[in-house]
């Protein structure tokens, strides 16, 4: 095995781990394990997840109260995706995913610089135009 390719590796790692995106999207997610309102709806989530589970375990499964479940599982799905702390993880795991998506771009051009650009910019969000 190549030491310098594992050694420039370990380059990025520590680049992408001391990036703003990778800090904010750890500490965002960090934060909200501390928050009430989205403890208490994992909390609740998981409540409904367990009975699902037991309900499909049955013998005779009761497929109306599985809907029932299925439909509250959906409905507090949105309510915790609007949450402000959920709001928050998504647009900083959005920028980390963007960032990483730059980063692959890159490793793209170099790796396979034919098939790197396919033109449509949403699979690398413009980065290859640079």
């Amino acid at each position: 095995m190549d030491s310098i390719v594992i050694e420039k590796a370990k380059e990025l790692a520590l680049a992408i781990a001391s990036s703003q995106e990778f800090i904010v999207m750890r500490a965002t997610e960090d934060a909200a394990t501390q928050d009430e309102a989205m403890a208490e709806a994992f909390a609740k989530y998981e409540e409904m997840h367990q009975e699902m589970e037991a309900c499909t375990a049955m013998e005779q499964p009761d497929f109306e109260r599985m809907a029932e479940i299925d439909e509250k599982m959906k409905k507090l799905q949105q309510e915790m995706q609007a949450l402000p702390m959920a709001l928050a993880m998504q647009k900083a795991r959005k920028g980390f995913t963007d960032m990483m998506a730059a980063v692959n771009a890159e490793l793209s051009k170099v790796l396979a610089p034919e098939s790197s650009c396919s033109g449509d910019c949403h699979s690398c969000g413009g980065h290859c135009h640079h």
